[in-house]
């Protein structure tokens, strides 16, 4: 079986994170979708948490149940009781060993992958394990792949060609900040 492992701090969890779990749950070759809830980012501040690591899996898990999806989608915690700062690999790893007979692949977006030189193990990430890529707005997945199989001969990536639609939780904390709507971008 195929394990989609698709994380993030859902910071908050919107409807454009909701079209990847939907598109990898009706993928016929995906088996199972892992939603992997961060408790924290290692690469960003504590202040731009709007709610807490718990809220946040609860929205996801509703959001998910909502949509009758629970059949092949699980909202993991996984990552809420390791040490912090915690990384994508060691996580990816874990499962690995959780489900030793399956392959584990990562998913990511155009953007993510155009970046994956400076992650921590970010070759282990492309070579090792694999990645599922979503399009972007605004950036050249074939540029991206062609630069990251250069860069990467051994690269496993799986291009997706349907894009998320674009919401960023950044401009829905900007919207909560300043009181203006943003019902419209969350489920």
């Amino acid at each position: 079986m195929t394990i989609a492992v698709y994380s993030g701090s859902f910071n908050p969890f919107h409807l454009g994170h909701l079209d990847i779990i939907k598109t990898l749950a009706g993928l016929d070759w995906i088996g199972k979708v892992i939603v992997v809830v961060s408790p924290k980012n290692p690469g960003k501040s504590e202040s731009v948490y709007i709610s807490s690591p718990q809220d946040r899996l609860m929205a996801v898990k509703n959001a998910v149940e909502r949509e009758g999806l629970t059949g092949k989608v699980e909202v993991s915690d996984i990552e809420f009781s390791r040490p912090q700062p915690i990384y994508t690999v060691p996580t990816l790893r874990e499962i690995q060993t959780l489900y030793p007979d399956d392959q584990v692949l990562y998913v990511c977006g155009a953007d993510c992958l155009e970046k994956i030189g400076r992650w921590r193990n970010g070759s282990e990430m492309v070579e090792d394990i694999g990645v599922i890529v979503f399009p972007r707005v605004g950036y050249d997945l074939e540029k991206i792949v062609a630069e990251t199989l250069i860069k990467y001969p051994e690269a496993k990536i799986i291009r997706l060609s349907d894009a998320p639609r674009e919401i960023s939780s950044t401009e829905i904390r900007r919207r909560m900040e300043n009181g203006e709507d943003y019902k419209d971008l969350v489920p």
